[in-house]
This record gives structure tokens, C-alpha cells and sequence, in this order.
């Protein structure tokens, strides 16, 4: 059932929760199994797009463990305005199993347009695919999980929910974020009191 009263999400765009140098590392688990792994990196140098000082982010994921039967090696690859958390170019690397794919996308925020370059093997040249509408401030996937870092949950009620626009292959999306709390989590460092959050894509377009 579609969720209503979504609204922007409430960021702290102070630059404190976005450090240069930074590398995150995951781990992706069912049930005991680890079957994969991922890794989020930015750059220690900034870099313009344009006029636009940005961000260079990448993130990497694969199967691991008994999951390599099933080969998936994914990276993204984001040059984020570091004002606003949006994209202003971005590369996808995709390996799953038998299926690749190279594809550039640039973004044009004045006329609202995504355009989307993939990789001929070959010509060994990027051919434009599309140039896609937009809504305003959208953001690819790694500029999505960035500022969802950002989003002030202290801010937020039970219940309460926010949405972040995204672009993703041919098409916009809309994530919605249900806020359900807070949560103490048992780690090997002991309990840690966290924010509880639940995703929630009902369409792979904006409205």
C-alpha cells in the first residue's frame, strides 16, 4: 500500500558526515552465511565538474562465500556536488553473471536531463543511449546513500516518513523511508543505541 505524507527529507548539510578519505566496508549476511560484501570510498581529492566542486565516491559489491555460484561484481562510480548531494556525472560497471554493462550518465540540473551513455564492446566507444527527463535535485544511487547519512533523524516521530528521489537505469525513483524508532544492537563493541529505518520503493519512477 503506497505511504502517504512523504516530504523531503531534513538534512544537516554541514559537511561533518562526509569526510574525504573515508572508506566503509559491509558485509551481507542470510541468515548465518555471509554472501557478499561491499565497500564505499571517497576520494581524498576534490574534484569540479564544471564550476562544481564534487565529491569522487566509489562503491563496490560482490558475492562472496558459497553466493559466488552466483557471480555478481557491481561499481558505481559518483561525482557528487559537495553543497547539495547531487550527481553531476556518474559510471556504472556492471558483472553479474554472464550480463555486462558499462554506462556513463550526466546530469544537466538547469534543463532537468540525464544523459545516458553505454559502452559499445565493439566500437570501444560510449554511444548515447537516451537523454532522460528529471525531477529537481535527483541523485543516482551512491549520491542516494550518501544523503541518506545526512538526514536528521532526530528530527523524525514514530512513523514518520521522507522521500529521497533517485535515478537508476531508464528511469526515476521514488525511496520512501519509514522512521520506526530507536533500537539498542549488539556489536563487538558492545551495545550501540541505533536509529531504526525501513526503505520502501513501491515504483521504480517518480510521479
Amino acid at each position: 500500500m503506497p505511504l502517504t505524507g512523504c516530504a523531503q527529507p531534513k538534512l544537516i548539510l554541514d559537511g561533518t558526515k562526509i569526510v574525504t578519505g573515508e572508506t566503509l566496508n559491509y558485509k551481507a549476511r542470510w541468515g548465518f552465511l555471509t554472501i557478499g560484501s561491499a565497500s564505499t570510498r571517497i576520494d581524498k581529492t576534490l574534484y569540479k565538474v564544471g564550476s562544481t566542486v564534487c565529491f569522487k565516491i566509489d562503491i563496490a559489491g560482490q558475492t562472496t562465500g558459497i553466493a559466488k555460484l552466483f557471480y555478481v561484481h557491481d561499481k558505481w562510480t559518483s561525482y557528487i556536488d559537495t553543497a547539495t548531494i547531487t550527481t553531476h556525472k556518474s559510471f556504472r560497471s556492471i558483472r553479474e553473471g554472464k550480463y555486462e554493462l558499462d554506462e556513463d550518465v550526466h546530469f544537466d540540473y538547469t534543463n532537468k536531463k540525464a544523459e545516458v551513455k553505454v559502452y559499445d564492446k565493439k566500437l570501444k566507444v560510449y554511444k548515447l543511449k537516451k537523454i532522460y527527463d528529471t525531477p529537481e535535485n535527483i541523485r543516482d544511487v551512491v549520491a542516494g546513500f550518501m544523503v541518506f547519512r545526512l538526514v536528521d533523524l532526530s528530527k523524525y516521530s514514530n512513523g514518520e516518513t521522507f522521500t529521497i528521489n533517485g535515478f537508476y537505469e531508464n528511469e526515476g525513483y521514488k525511496i520512501q523511508v519509514v522512521y520506526n524508532g530507536k533500537e539498542y544492537i549488539n556489536t563487538d563493541k558492545g551495545k550501540i543505541l541505533c536509529y531504526k529505518v525501513k526503505p520502501r520503493s513501491e515504483e521504480r519512477r517518480v510521479e
